[in-house]
Order: structure tokens, then sequence, then C-alpha cells
């Protein structure tokens, strides 16, 4: 069983309109930053729940709504949710 909404065709119509990860903001700059970041943010509270973030957790960089900075390191579910919130469909 599938998590998906849309049949395949749709789903890939649907990425292709949201362009590649570096037209979304997820370059190599942001892939570098992440990367620096990701050992700190270990022990650190998700600035989504506050709960801490563990080893092993899936985390993201989460960039302000217009890519001009960083909020800082989240959960991968938490930062997902967040741009679920804020996406219109």
């Amino acid at each position: 069983m599938t998590d998906r909404t849309r049949c395949p065709t749709h789903e890939r119509q649907r990425d292709q309109a949201r362009g590649t990860p570096a037209e979304r903001g997820y370059g190599s700059d942001h892939r570098r930053t992440r990367a620096q970041l990701l050992p700190q943010a270990i022990g650190q509270p998700c600035h989504f729940c506050g709960e801490p973030m563990n080893e092993g957790q899936p985390l993201a960089l989460d960039h302000t709504e217009d890519r001009s900075g960083y909020r800082g390191m989240a959960h991968l579910s938490c930062n997902a949710a967040d741009g679920g919130r804020r996406t219109p469909r």
C-alpha cells in the first residue's frame, strides 16, 4: 500500500512542476551548510516541536520562506509538515 494521493503519471507531473532541488533552494550551498550544521544539531531541540534531534533521525535544514536565510535544523517530519501547511494544493 502507498501513501501517495496521486496516480504515478500525475505524481510525476507534480514533481516536474516543482522544479529541481537547486531551483527550490536546495543547491550545493544548502547541502554544504546542512552538512556543517548537522553534527551540532544532535541533542539540540528541533525549532518546530522542541523535542531533541537524535543521532540517526532524518533531519533537515529549514530555510526561510523567501530562502534568504535559515531558521535552523529540524526533524525532517516537522519541516515537511510546516511546508505542507504553507504550500497551496
